[in-house]
């Protein structure tokens, strides 16, 4: 295993993490979603410390919910890119949009370039383009997308728009957008071929800034853990921060520690590191 921070971590005794924050795809769970039945286990295993558990995903919340039943997970989570913090069956706690002004210009300029485009509006998903694309996309994220007419998201306030583009294409397409809305609107890349239009501000770091001052916790006592560069903020923002083996090499760079395993094997390295009782030298 191979240790950021060195022996200073060795001070760090279970009371402190009082709340683990997890990413969900190629983190939590691998290729195809698998991997939830040690996500279940990491479940228990925390809840046996009296430790909430929370996802900090891109995700929408509708794809996230069927997750939460499983995982027995109750306390809100972090999704939609940080978002949208909202728990099972219940209206969101908060939730950050992009004005229905800036909307409708990217939504205009997308649709003149014949680029389609998807809406997540609170915990659903919403484009006007129905065809394989779409079939695609929404069988490669196992949740519906529903299909409206050419012109009925208009004066919508969606949390986010996103593109999904060839990932050779998507650093040049983020640049052509940079600063086009400065104050407003940010465009990001969240995964090699997906991007992300959201209001200005939006990360994971903010949304688990909201969701730990919900729980009364600081950050001294969130532990997250995560494996790509849209987890680079709150890996970051947490007192403790963790990768698995599998990682991005700059999100390694960035956590207090990285694990040699991969996925949910990983995720439990991390967790026990961290939330087990260490002896101090």
């Amino acid at each position: 295993m191979r240790d950021a921070r060195g022996e200073a971590l060795k001070t760090i005794e279970r009371a402190r993490i009082k709340m683990v924050a997890c990413d969900l795809d190629g983190t939590l769970l691998g290729p195809g979603e698998s991997g939830i039945e040690a996500a279940k286990e990491i479940s228990l295993f925390l809840r046996s410390f009296g430790i909430r558990l929370t996802l900090a995903t891109g995700r929408v919340f509708g794809s996230v919910e069927p997750l939460l039943l499983q995982l027995a997970l109750t306390d809100p989570v972090v999704t939609n890119g940080g978002a949208l913090v909202s728990a099972r069956g219940e209206p969101p706690l908060m939730e950050d949009r992009i004005h229905r002004s800036s909307a409708a210009r990217i939504a205009t300029e997308l649709r003149s370039l014949r680029i389609p485009f998807y809406y997540i509006a609170g915990k659903d998903m919403l484009t006007e383009w129905d065809g394989p694309e779409t079939v695609r996309y929404s069988e490669g994220i196992g949740y519906r997308i529903e299909v409206v007419p050419v012109g009925s998201l208009q004066g919508m306030e969606p949390t986010q728009i996103v593109v999904r583009v060839s990932p050779d294409e998507a650093d040049r397409f983020v640049e052509s957008y940079k600063g086009r809305w400065p104050g407003s609107v940010q465009c990001v890349k969240s995964l090699p071929h997906l991007v992300e239009f959201q209001a200005k501000g939006v990360s994971k770091a903010r949304g688990l800034a909201f969701l730990s001052s919900h729980f009364g916790l600081s950050r001294e006592e969130v532990l997250s853990i995560g494996d790509g560069l849209n987890d680079l903020d709150m890996l970051k923002w947490a007192g403790v921060s963790g990768c698995v083996g599998n990682a991005h090499p700059e999100a390694c760079a960035r956590a207090s520690y990285v694990s040699e395993k991969p996925y949910a094997e990983g995720v439990l390295d991390i967790i026990k590191k961290f939330t087990t009782p260490v002896q101090r030298k």
